[in-house]
């Protein structure tokens, strides 16, 4: 039988789970671990010590937190004061690892005795190119160890950048934004997730790679037929992708709602403006997102989602794209009443 080694064997075992973060200049990667840590454990205590450090106590399994988000480097089990666990021991035991060091703590102290001392204690075999396990030592105001699997975030996003699909648009998302999108909804395996302006495809096809039973809107039917085609090119099979306008939606119920709305050159050309796009996105978003679903909508800055009832705005963040264009990620709540 072949090996599987996980970083956890049970959801109901509490444990502590680093996530150092990729460090772009935006909200967008905390809100992401913060959102993919209450999905799967809305009851985890989640801690920032440092600008590109989470740790959480938490039941969320570290490999589906690690396979999902997008804007991480690193996500595993902490090593607490650098002394290796039974559970860290008995994953290691007979496996493959690398020690890896992102930066240095500014306490100057070296982690090198450590990673001595830690390796010292285990039968597994080095392996720098393609191991199981890495220790991952992470410098901050002083160094933190994790025990992390390199392989499972290995996300493929070449792969998926959009001119290498069949259809290709300019506007096209790549993938690494789209998946973290579609984790900031919170949309778990097996959810149903509607992008109302589907466009090409690109947050559908990330948001079928973590589990989700996924759908699309868009007016444009060359839009439709783009969409349809990079999905079956990736070997994808979503619930369909329809042809229809977003302020008469022919869904009824849906757990999650993701888009971009469209702006400027990339807008349908139907008449309408961003403002008017937004406005019928937040009606139908009332209509037939499930109590307790997130909503979140790409959008230029300057134009704002106005308060609606019914739903509640969690947050916002900002991503510069150029001296003339800021997008605005909301996320809006459906409220339970």
């Amino acid at each position: 039988m072949q090996r599987n080694p996980s970083l956890r064997t049970s959801e109901r075992y509490r444990s502590s789970v680093l996530f150092f973060l990729s460090g772009e200049p935006t909200s967008i990667p905390e809100a992401e671990a913060r959102a993919l840590l209450l999905t799967y454990d809305p009851s985890a205590e989640i801690a920032k010590p440092e600008e590109r450090v989470i740790i959480a106590t938490t039941s969320a399994n570290p490999d589906n937190l690690s396979r999902r988000i997008a804007f991480a480097r690193r996500v595993g089990l902490l090593i607490p004061d650098g002394e290796l666990q039974s559970d860290h021991l008995r994953m290691l035991s007979g496996s493959s690892y690398r020690v890896r060091v992102y930066g240095r703590g500014k306490d100057n102290s070296d982690p090198r005795e450590t990673t001595h001392r830690l390796t010292s204690q285990t039968d597994a075999k080095i392996d720098l190119r393609k191991p199981e396990f890495e220790i991952s030592v992470i410098g901050g105001s002083r160094n933190y160890f994790a025990l992390t699997r390199p392989n499972e975030m290995r996300q493929g996003w070449a792969s998926r950048r959009p001119r290498s699909r069949a259809y290709f648009h300019p506007a096209a998302i790549f993938p690494k934004l789209a998946r973290a999108l579609v984790n900031l909804t919170g949309v778990r395996e097996g959810g149903t997730l509607l992008d109302p302006y589907v466009g090409t495809g690109s947050l559908l096809i990330e948001g079928f790679l973590v589990g989700a039973n996924c759908a699309g809107v868009d007016i444009s039917g060359k839009m439709v037929r783009g969409s349809l085609a990079n999905g079956k090119k990736l070997g994808q099979e979503w619930l369909g992708i329809v042809r229809a306008d977003t302020s008469r939606l022919p869904v009824n119920s849906v757990d999650a709602i993701v888009t971009d709305v469209p702006y400027g050159r990339a807008s349908s050309g139907e008449g309408s403006n961003t403002a008017s796009h937004l406005e019928a996105l937040v009606n139908s978003t009332r209509r037939i997102l499930k109590r307790g679903g997130r909503a979140v909508i790409m959008h230029p800055k300057q134009v704002e989602i106005l308060p609606s009832e019914n739903l509640k705005m969690e947050e916002e963040h900002q991503l510069y794209i150029h001296r003339k264009l800021t997008r605005t990620i909301t996320v809006l709540r459906r409220t339970l009443f």
